[in-house]
């Protein structure tokens, strides 16, 4: 039975229901929040990305919400999932500091039911370690875990800046060398007057490489839905996101671009660009160094890279893994999908080694 000082509520997204929610109070709550948590990050993927409409599942103590939890519904509202796409590499629900672990898994349980009882199953997406979530389900037995990915990222709370010894000398002598052809300079920028400006210079590196190659045409430049995404993020709606183009120029010209966003004390580099011409300086290198530096003096504690790139490895950074939550329904349609993603993962494990 629903404990009497428990609500719900499913939500459609928009600006007034993530107002009419309490979503931005619970956000700025969050003692280490992240951008895929905030509203602004949903608005722009549901407008730009996402196929299916994208609902809030809201539980509330006492009036006050105590998790939210974002899902797109499929096939008849049978399946659901968190949003999913190539460019939300992360994603997460938000859940109050206040609650202990126990009411934590009573929420989501709340919040589950909201889908009805027709559902086959339920796939939470793209879970970093990091979240309230993973825990809430670790010791469950109907829920299934599969490592998707790796997230990497720097703590910023020391002496010294990411990189170990060896790489910081060669890359002083990449900078040296780079200045001898001219005045080499970083930019931080933040007001939306300088942020559009910023923002030509990233699209147009970014599809100057292998990106924006005939066959190849991958750069953010060339898909319409893409651009809009990452240009409306430049304005939100909500506080508590900052965007940041961060730019390193050689005279007047800007061989590396970084797209991030600041949330709390936390810096994360979604996008990074560099023009190739100037490769064999590892220009792309030496302008993370350089933000690296900067949010330092910033007072930030963490530095993510979102993804684990293999480039990242001569940085060392932490990491932490990324997971597919799976919960099956105990009916006949949750019962077929278990077999079927069993025999899925059975198959890639025995093509994993001939590869």
């Amino acid at each position: 039975m629903t404990d009497p000082s428990v609500t719900t509520r499913l939500e459609r997204l928009s600006p007034d229901s993530i107002a009419r929610s309490g979503w931005p109070q619970l956000f700025a709550a969050q003692p280490e929040a992240r951008f895929y948590q905030h509203p602004d990050w949903l608005l722009a993927a549901s407008r730009h990305l996402l196929d299916a409409p994208v609902e809030c599942a809201c539980v509330y103590h006492d009036d006050t919400l105590v998790l939210l939890l974002p899902w797109q519904a499929r096939l008849q509202r049978h399946r659901f999932h968190t949003p999913m796409h190539d460019h939300l590499t992360l994603g997460d629900a938000l859940v109050s500091p206040s609650l202990q672990p126990a009411e934590q898994y009573a929420a989501l349980q709340h919040a589950l039911k909201l889908a009805g009882d027709t559902q086959w199953d339920w796939q939470l997406c793209n879970i970093p370690q990091r979240s309230d979530l993973v825990h809430c389900v670790a010791d469950d037995p109907t829920w299934h875990q599969r490592e998707a990915r790796q997230s990497a990222w720097f703590d910023l709370r020391g002496d010294q800046a990411p990189g170990s010894g060896k790489l910081r000398r060669n890359l002083k002598r990449l900078r040296v060398k780079l200045q001898e052809q001219g005045q080499l300079r970083a930019q931080w920028l933040t007001r939306n007057d300088e942020l559009q400006e910023a923002m030509s210079h990233f699209l147009t590196l970014e599809a100057s490489g292998w990106k924006g190659e005939q066959g190849q045409a991958t750069a953010i430049a060339n898909d319409p839905s893409l651009k809009q995404f990452y240009e409306q993020l430049l304005n939100p709606q909500f506080s508590g996101l900052q965007p940041l183009i961060a730019l390193l120029w050689l005279d007047e010209q800007c061989i590396a671009a970084q797209y991030a966003m600041q949330s709390g004390t936390c810096l994360s580099l979604l996008k990074i660009a560099y023009d190739e011409s100037f490769s064999d300086f590892s220009p792309g290198s030496l302008l993370l160094q350089d933000t690296a530096e900067h949010a330092m003096t910033q007072n930030l504690a963490t530095l993510s890279l979102v993804t684990s790139p293999l480039w990242a490895k001569r940085w060392h950074p932490l990491t932490e893994p990324v997971w597919h939550l799976t919960h099956y329904a105990d009916n006949t349609g949750g019962h077929a999908l278990r077999t079927l993603d069993r025999l899925r993962q059975t198959a890639r494990a025995r093509l994993r080694p001939a590869a």
